[in-house]
C-alpha cells in the first residue's frame, strides 16, 4: 500500500500541469475571441467629468 506522501505527490504531479493546462486554454480562447470581436472604440465624453465638478 502506497503512503500517503506518495499519493500526495502523484496527484501534485498530475493536478498541477492539468490546471496549468486549463488556464493557458483560457487565456488562448480569451485572446482568440478579442482577436474575433474587438471592442468598439469609444470616445472619451466629458460629460461625466462635469458631472464631478458639480458637486
Amino acid at each position: 500500500m502506497e503512503s500517503a506522501t506518495s499519493k500526495a505527490i502523484t496527484l501534485m504531479t498530475v493536478a498541477l500541469p492539468t490546471m496549468f493546462a486549463v488556464i493557458g486554454v483560457f487565456i488562448f480562447a480569451t485572446k482568440a475571441l478579442h482577436a474575433a470581436f474587438p471592442a468598439p472604440v469609444e470616445e472619451d465624453d466629458d460629460e461625466y467629468e462635469d458631472d464631478e465638478d458639480e458637486e
